[in-house]
């Protein structure tokens, strides 16, 4: 009975150590890069110049992905990754272009304030975005794997009280 007890506290331990890998492979898989996206744009629309803007925008593309909409029972333009991807395009675009402005120019200065508001509007379609990036069809087939396991883990163990039971009172 004893090795039944060490089998057991075995298997738990790896369906925990299970749970909690594919919990972090699920977010370094789809969060974490646009949560470094997400980093990359705050320094942006921090940036003091066009450069550093431009050099971080550029960042937070390729961290992101190129298209897609993570939202896929109800998708909207604000989540779609192509549109986001098209914006930031635009925003370097016109940081380039702005970068041979005079510093202190009226113009200038328009040019900074509206992209720094541009880049603050991405920031909150990309944070309305991220709970919908778990929900993704491999996150789902794992999860209901795991979810089956655990069915079958308490079958299993209510089967096995029965029969020590039944063993237990035949003695």
């Amino acid at each position: 009975m004893a090795s039944a007890n060490k089998l057991v506290a075995i298997g738990v331990i790896a369906f925990i150590s299970f749970g909690a890998g594919m919990a972090f492979f699920g977010y370094q898989q789809a969060i974490y890069p646009i949560d470094t996206a997400l980093g990359f744009l705050a320094r942006a629309e921090t940036a003091q110049t066009p450069e550093d803007l431009a050099s971080y925008v550029t960042r937070a593309q390729r961290a992101m992905p190129e298209s897609g909409n993570p939202v896929w029972s109800f998708p909207t333009a604000r989540t779609d990754f192509a549109l986001i991807q098209a914006e930031l395009d635009r925003i370097v675009s016109r940081a380039n272009s702005i970068s041979s402005l005079e510093t202190y120019s009226t113009e200038y200065n328009t040019g900074m304030t509206d992209m720094h508001a541009s880049l603050r509007a991405l920031q909150e379609d990309l944070i309305e975005a991220m709970p919908y990036l778990y929900v993704s069809f491999t996150n789902i087939m794992i999860s209901s794997v795991w979810i089956g396991i655990v069915l079958l883990v308490i079958l299993v163990m209510r089967r096995g009280k029965a029969r020590y039971k039944e063993q237990y009172e035949n003695q």
